[in-house]
């Protein structure tokens, strides 16, 4: 390892500040890459937003068809995937300026920019990969006894709608969904569909509580 200690010492502070977010972002993006292609996790991230439902920056709704199956109802930035890429990726750019011989300042500046640019790319390829399927002959009512996965925190006791994605009909598609529990359920969590309200809503269960009953 005695090349790894001469590379980290000739890096410097704000190297070394870069590469600690760089690498372990990168391996983590890496993962994320091999579930996602193995069909495990995407809907969860897709990630999960940040708190709940992420950033959005446009009030704008665009569903396919008048039941808005399959949709992705805003544009969100800050996602989980988002923030793994602004920081792997800024992370080596910033990396490579110092490499190349750049004043620090402007391998902040660069770093920076390009970790903009990854977040606001992982945002479009998210929304891209939730709007890719139509409509067409889909049937809500094929999702019951279906898992999916929260994608925006479904409130307790049906107060409100959130959003749950799975795969139906060999299709990733994203749908409001509703609960009768008693907490409220999380981005993340896994669910069950019992049933269908009001013609186009799941009614959810953690699959956790559902296996325990």
């Amino acid at each position: 390892m005695g090349w790894f200690s001469v590379w980290w010492n000739n890096l410097g502070l704000i190297g070394q500040i870069m590469a600690c977010a760089a690498i372990p972002m990168t391996i983590v993006m890496f993962l994320q890459l091999i579930l996602m292609i193995i069909g495990v996790g995407f809907g969860s991230e897709a990630d999960s937003d940040i708190d709940d439902g992420g950033i959005d920056t446009t009030a704008e709704t665009t569903p396919p068809d008048s039941k808005g199956y399959g949709t992705a109802s805003t544009f969100k930035i800050f996602t989980i995937r988002g923030i793994v890429a602004f920081f792997a990726l800024g992370g080596w750019a910033g990396l490579a300026s110092l490499a190349a011989g750049l004043h620090p300042f402007w391998a902040i500046q660069i770093s920076l920019f390009v970790g903009v640019c990854a977040l606001m790319l992982a945002a479009i390829v998210i929304r891209l990969a939730l709007r890719m399927q139509t409509s067409g002959n889909l049937n809500i009512n094929n999702a019951v006894a279906l898992i999916g996965d929260v994608y925006i925190r479904v409130p307790a006791g049906r107060t409100d709608k959130g959003k749950v994605t799975m795969l139906l009909q060999e299709r990733f598609v994203e749908l409001d969904a509703v609960t009768d529990s008693d907490t409220d359920i999380l981005p993340e969590t896994k669910v069950k569909v019992l049933s269908i309200s009001d013609g186009d809503t799941l009614v959810v269960t953690p699959v956790k509580s559902d296996s325990q009953s």
